[in-house]
């Protein structure tokens, strides 16, 4: 990731230092900013009570109780520095469009643990027609036999790109694998749901939906 800028004429925040003409003031350097966004998605994620706050049905929390709560459980990593405008912009340039933010509150957008039960309502997608899926390649025997499981999430994760299921495979272990997936095989049996541009969900995929298997070396372009 990059650092995060903040213009000093239209106040946007943004990634590059020189923006409408001018020097942009540094807001949050590349470190810090990884470090921030996973620390948001672990929180929002996974377990809020680590910073000992609760999400609300939605999955929202106000900013400045976030703010507060991580400055105070985290003194031994040093987040005195934090303030709402770095959780705002962390959220707003995130690539992947994991947070979203609403009347100062935040919330994870998907990823969530089944530990962390939340409703969030995603829209119904109609119109994608192949998905990826990013693992590993020990894991393929069991999935290609049994399907695509959420497993400890709520929901199963394609993302709209081989190269985002790449990296998604890359988390998992040195031989990452993408499993190409017939979205519509899969909306035969239930809803494909829209998180993100980049991010759709399913409850699960059946074995006969998985239509091909790449290698990450192999795969440099997007299939048809």
């Amino acid at each position: 990731m990059r650092n995060i800028y903040k213009c000093r004429v239209c106040r946007a925040y943004t990634e590059e230092p020189i923006h409408c003409g001018t020097p942009a003031q540094l807001l949050l350097e590349a470190d810090r900013r990884v470090r921030l966004s996973k620390l948001l998605s672990y929180i929002l994620r996974h377990d809020p009570s680590s910073v000992g706050i609760s999400l609300d049905k939605e999955g929202w929390v106000p900013i400045e109780v976030l703010v507060r709560a991580i400055r105070d459980r985290r003194r031994r990593s040093n987040y005195s520095w934090l303030t709402s405008e770095h959780i705002v912009a962390v959220a707003l340039l995130d690539p992947k469009g994991r947070f979203e933010l609403r009347g100062g509150a935040i919330r994870a957008r998907y990823g969530h643990s089944r530990g962390v039960r939340v409703n969030i309502r995603y829209p119904v997608d109609k119109a994608v027609r192949v998905l990826y899926h990013g693992t590993e390649k020990r894991y393929l025997k069991s999935i290609l036999s049994e399907g695509i499981k959420p497993m400890r999430r709520l929901y199963v994760h394609l993302s709209a790109t081989v190269s985002d299921a790449c990296t998604v495979g890359r988390r998992h272990g040195p031989e990452p694998v993408v499993l190409v997936v017939d979205a519509e095989c899969v909306r035969l049996h239930r809803d494909v749901l829209k998180a993100s541009p980049r991010v759709y969900l399913t409850e699960f995929v059946e074995p006969e939906c998985i239509k091909n298997v790449l290698s990450c070396g192999e795969a440099s372009s997007e299939p048809p």
